[in-house]
């Protein structure tokens, strides 16, 4: 190599090195959502059962029993959280339509005062049953309205992960999600309210292995600056039973939409 060929190379290296293409995570936030959705849901059906347990500062509320299907055919996705327990709010059902890409269809039957609520807006962020989940947080995966702006490969614990931001929607200033790019599962997602305080923290635990795919089975919501906190237990999870079509045709939301 001549002398003049070497300077030239020396040169041109940190050039070239400026010029590699950014990590494919920081050009594709919505596809690492789209990922997650993915696993958290692995199946085109899907049953379970699910304890909802919240505890504040007046101390713990009485645990929710909660049955759950998810029925997706295509772009075509019903999913619907039926309460068993207890007594009082026993017979309240929220249904969750997505057709392709158009808007989200949200609705609730409030069995104690045989009310139909549609979820629109800033409804959808309203408490479930005086939980700290919201109802957009029992969907488990993330709101598909928002819109993901940034994603950033970080390391926590020795281990390599990808926080997706959100833009601003709702009361919400961000969202950020923090998922396992070897599973695809969501580890974390921290909300900030407008002043880009932190606000609530949710975050997913206990992996259990169904039908060769990992699912948490516990998701814990926090708010951060009351100390109030809810849990999700979910149990007895069924992967590929057909969803049997009176689930939905029978509930009282439809009966709603039909009268």
């Amino acid at each position: 190599m001549t002398k003049t060929l070497a300077i030239a190379l020396a040169l041109a290296l940190p050039f070239a090195a400026q010029a590699k293409p950014a990590p494919s995570s920081a050009a594709a936030p919505a596809a690492w959502i789209e990922k997650m959705t993915h696993a958290l849901w692995p199946s085109d059906a899907v049953h379970a059962r699910a304890t909802l347990e919240s505890k504040d500062a007046n101390g713990e509320g009485l645990d929710t029993e909660l049955e759950l299907v998810r029925d997706q055919r295509g772009d075509d996705v019903r999913t619907q959280l039926r309460v068993v327990a207890p007594e009082g709010a026993a017979g309240t059902v929220y249904e969750i339509d997505a057709h392709g890409g158009k808007k989200l269809e949200r609705s609730v039957y409030l069995a104690p005062v045989r009310r139909v609520r549609d979820l629109r807006g800033l409804r959808r962020t309203d408490s479930f049953l005086g939980s700290e989940f919201s109802y957009e947080d029992l969907e488990i995966a993330a709101p598909r309205e928002s819109e993901w702006r940034r994603a950033q490969l970080i390391h926590e614990g020795g281990r390599a992960l990808e926080k997706v931001t959100s833009a601003p929607y709702s009361y919400y200033e961000r969202v950020e999600t923090v998922l396992d790019p070897k599973t695809d599962l969501p580890v974390r997602v921290s909300f900030y309210d407008r002043d880009g305080v932190l606000y609530k923290r949710e975050t997913f635990g206990d992996p259990q292995t169904i039908d060769g795919h990992v699912l948490p089975t516990r998701i814990e919501m926090d708010d951060v600056q009351t100390g109030a906190k809810s849990v999700l237990r979910l149990h007895d999870i069924e992967l590929g039973r057909p969803i049997d079509e009176a689930l939905f045709t029978n509930s009282p939301l439809a009966q709603h939409a039909a009268r």
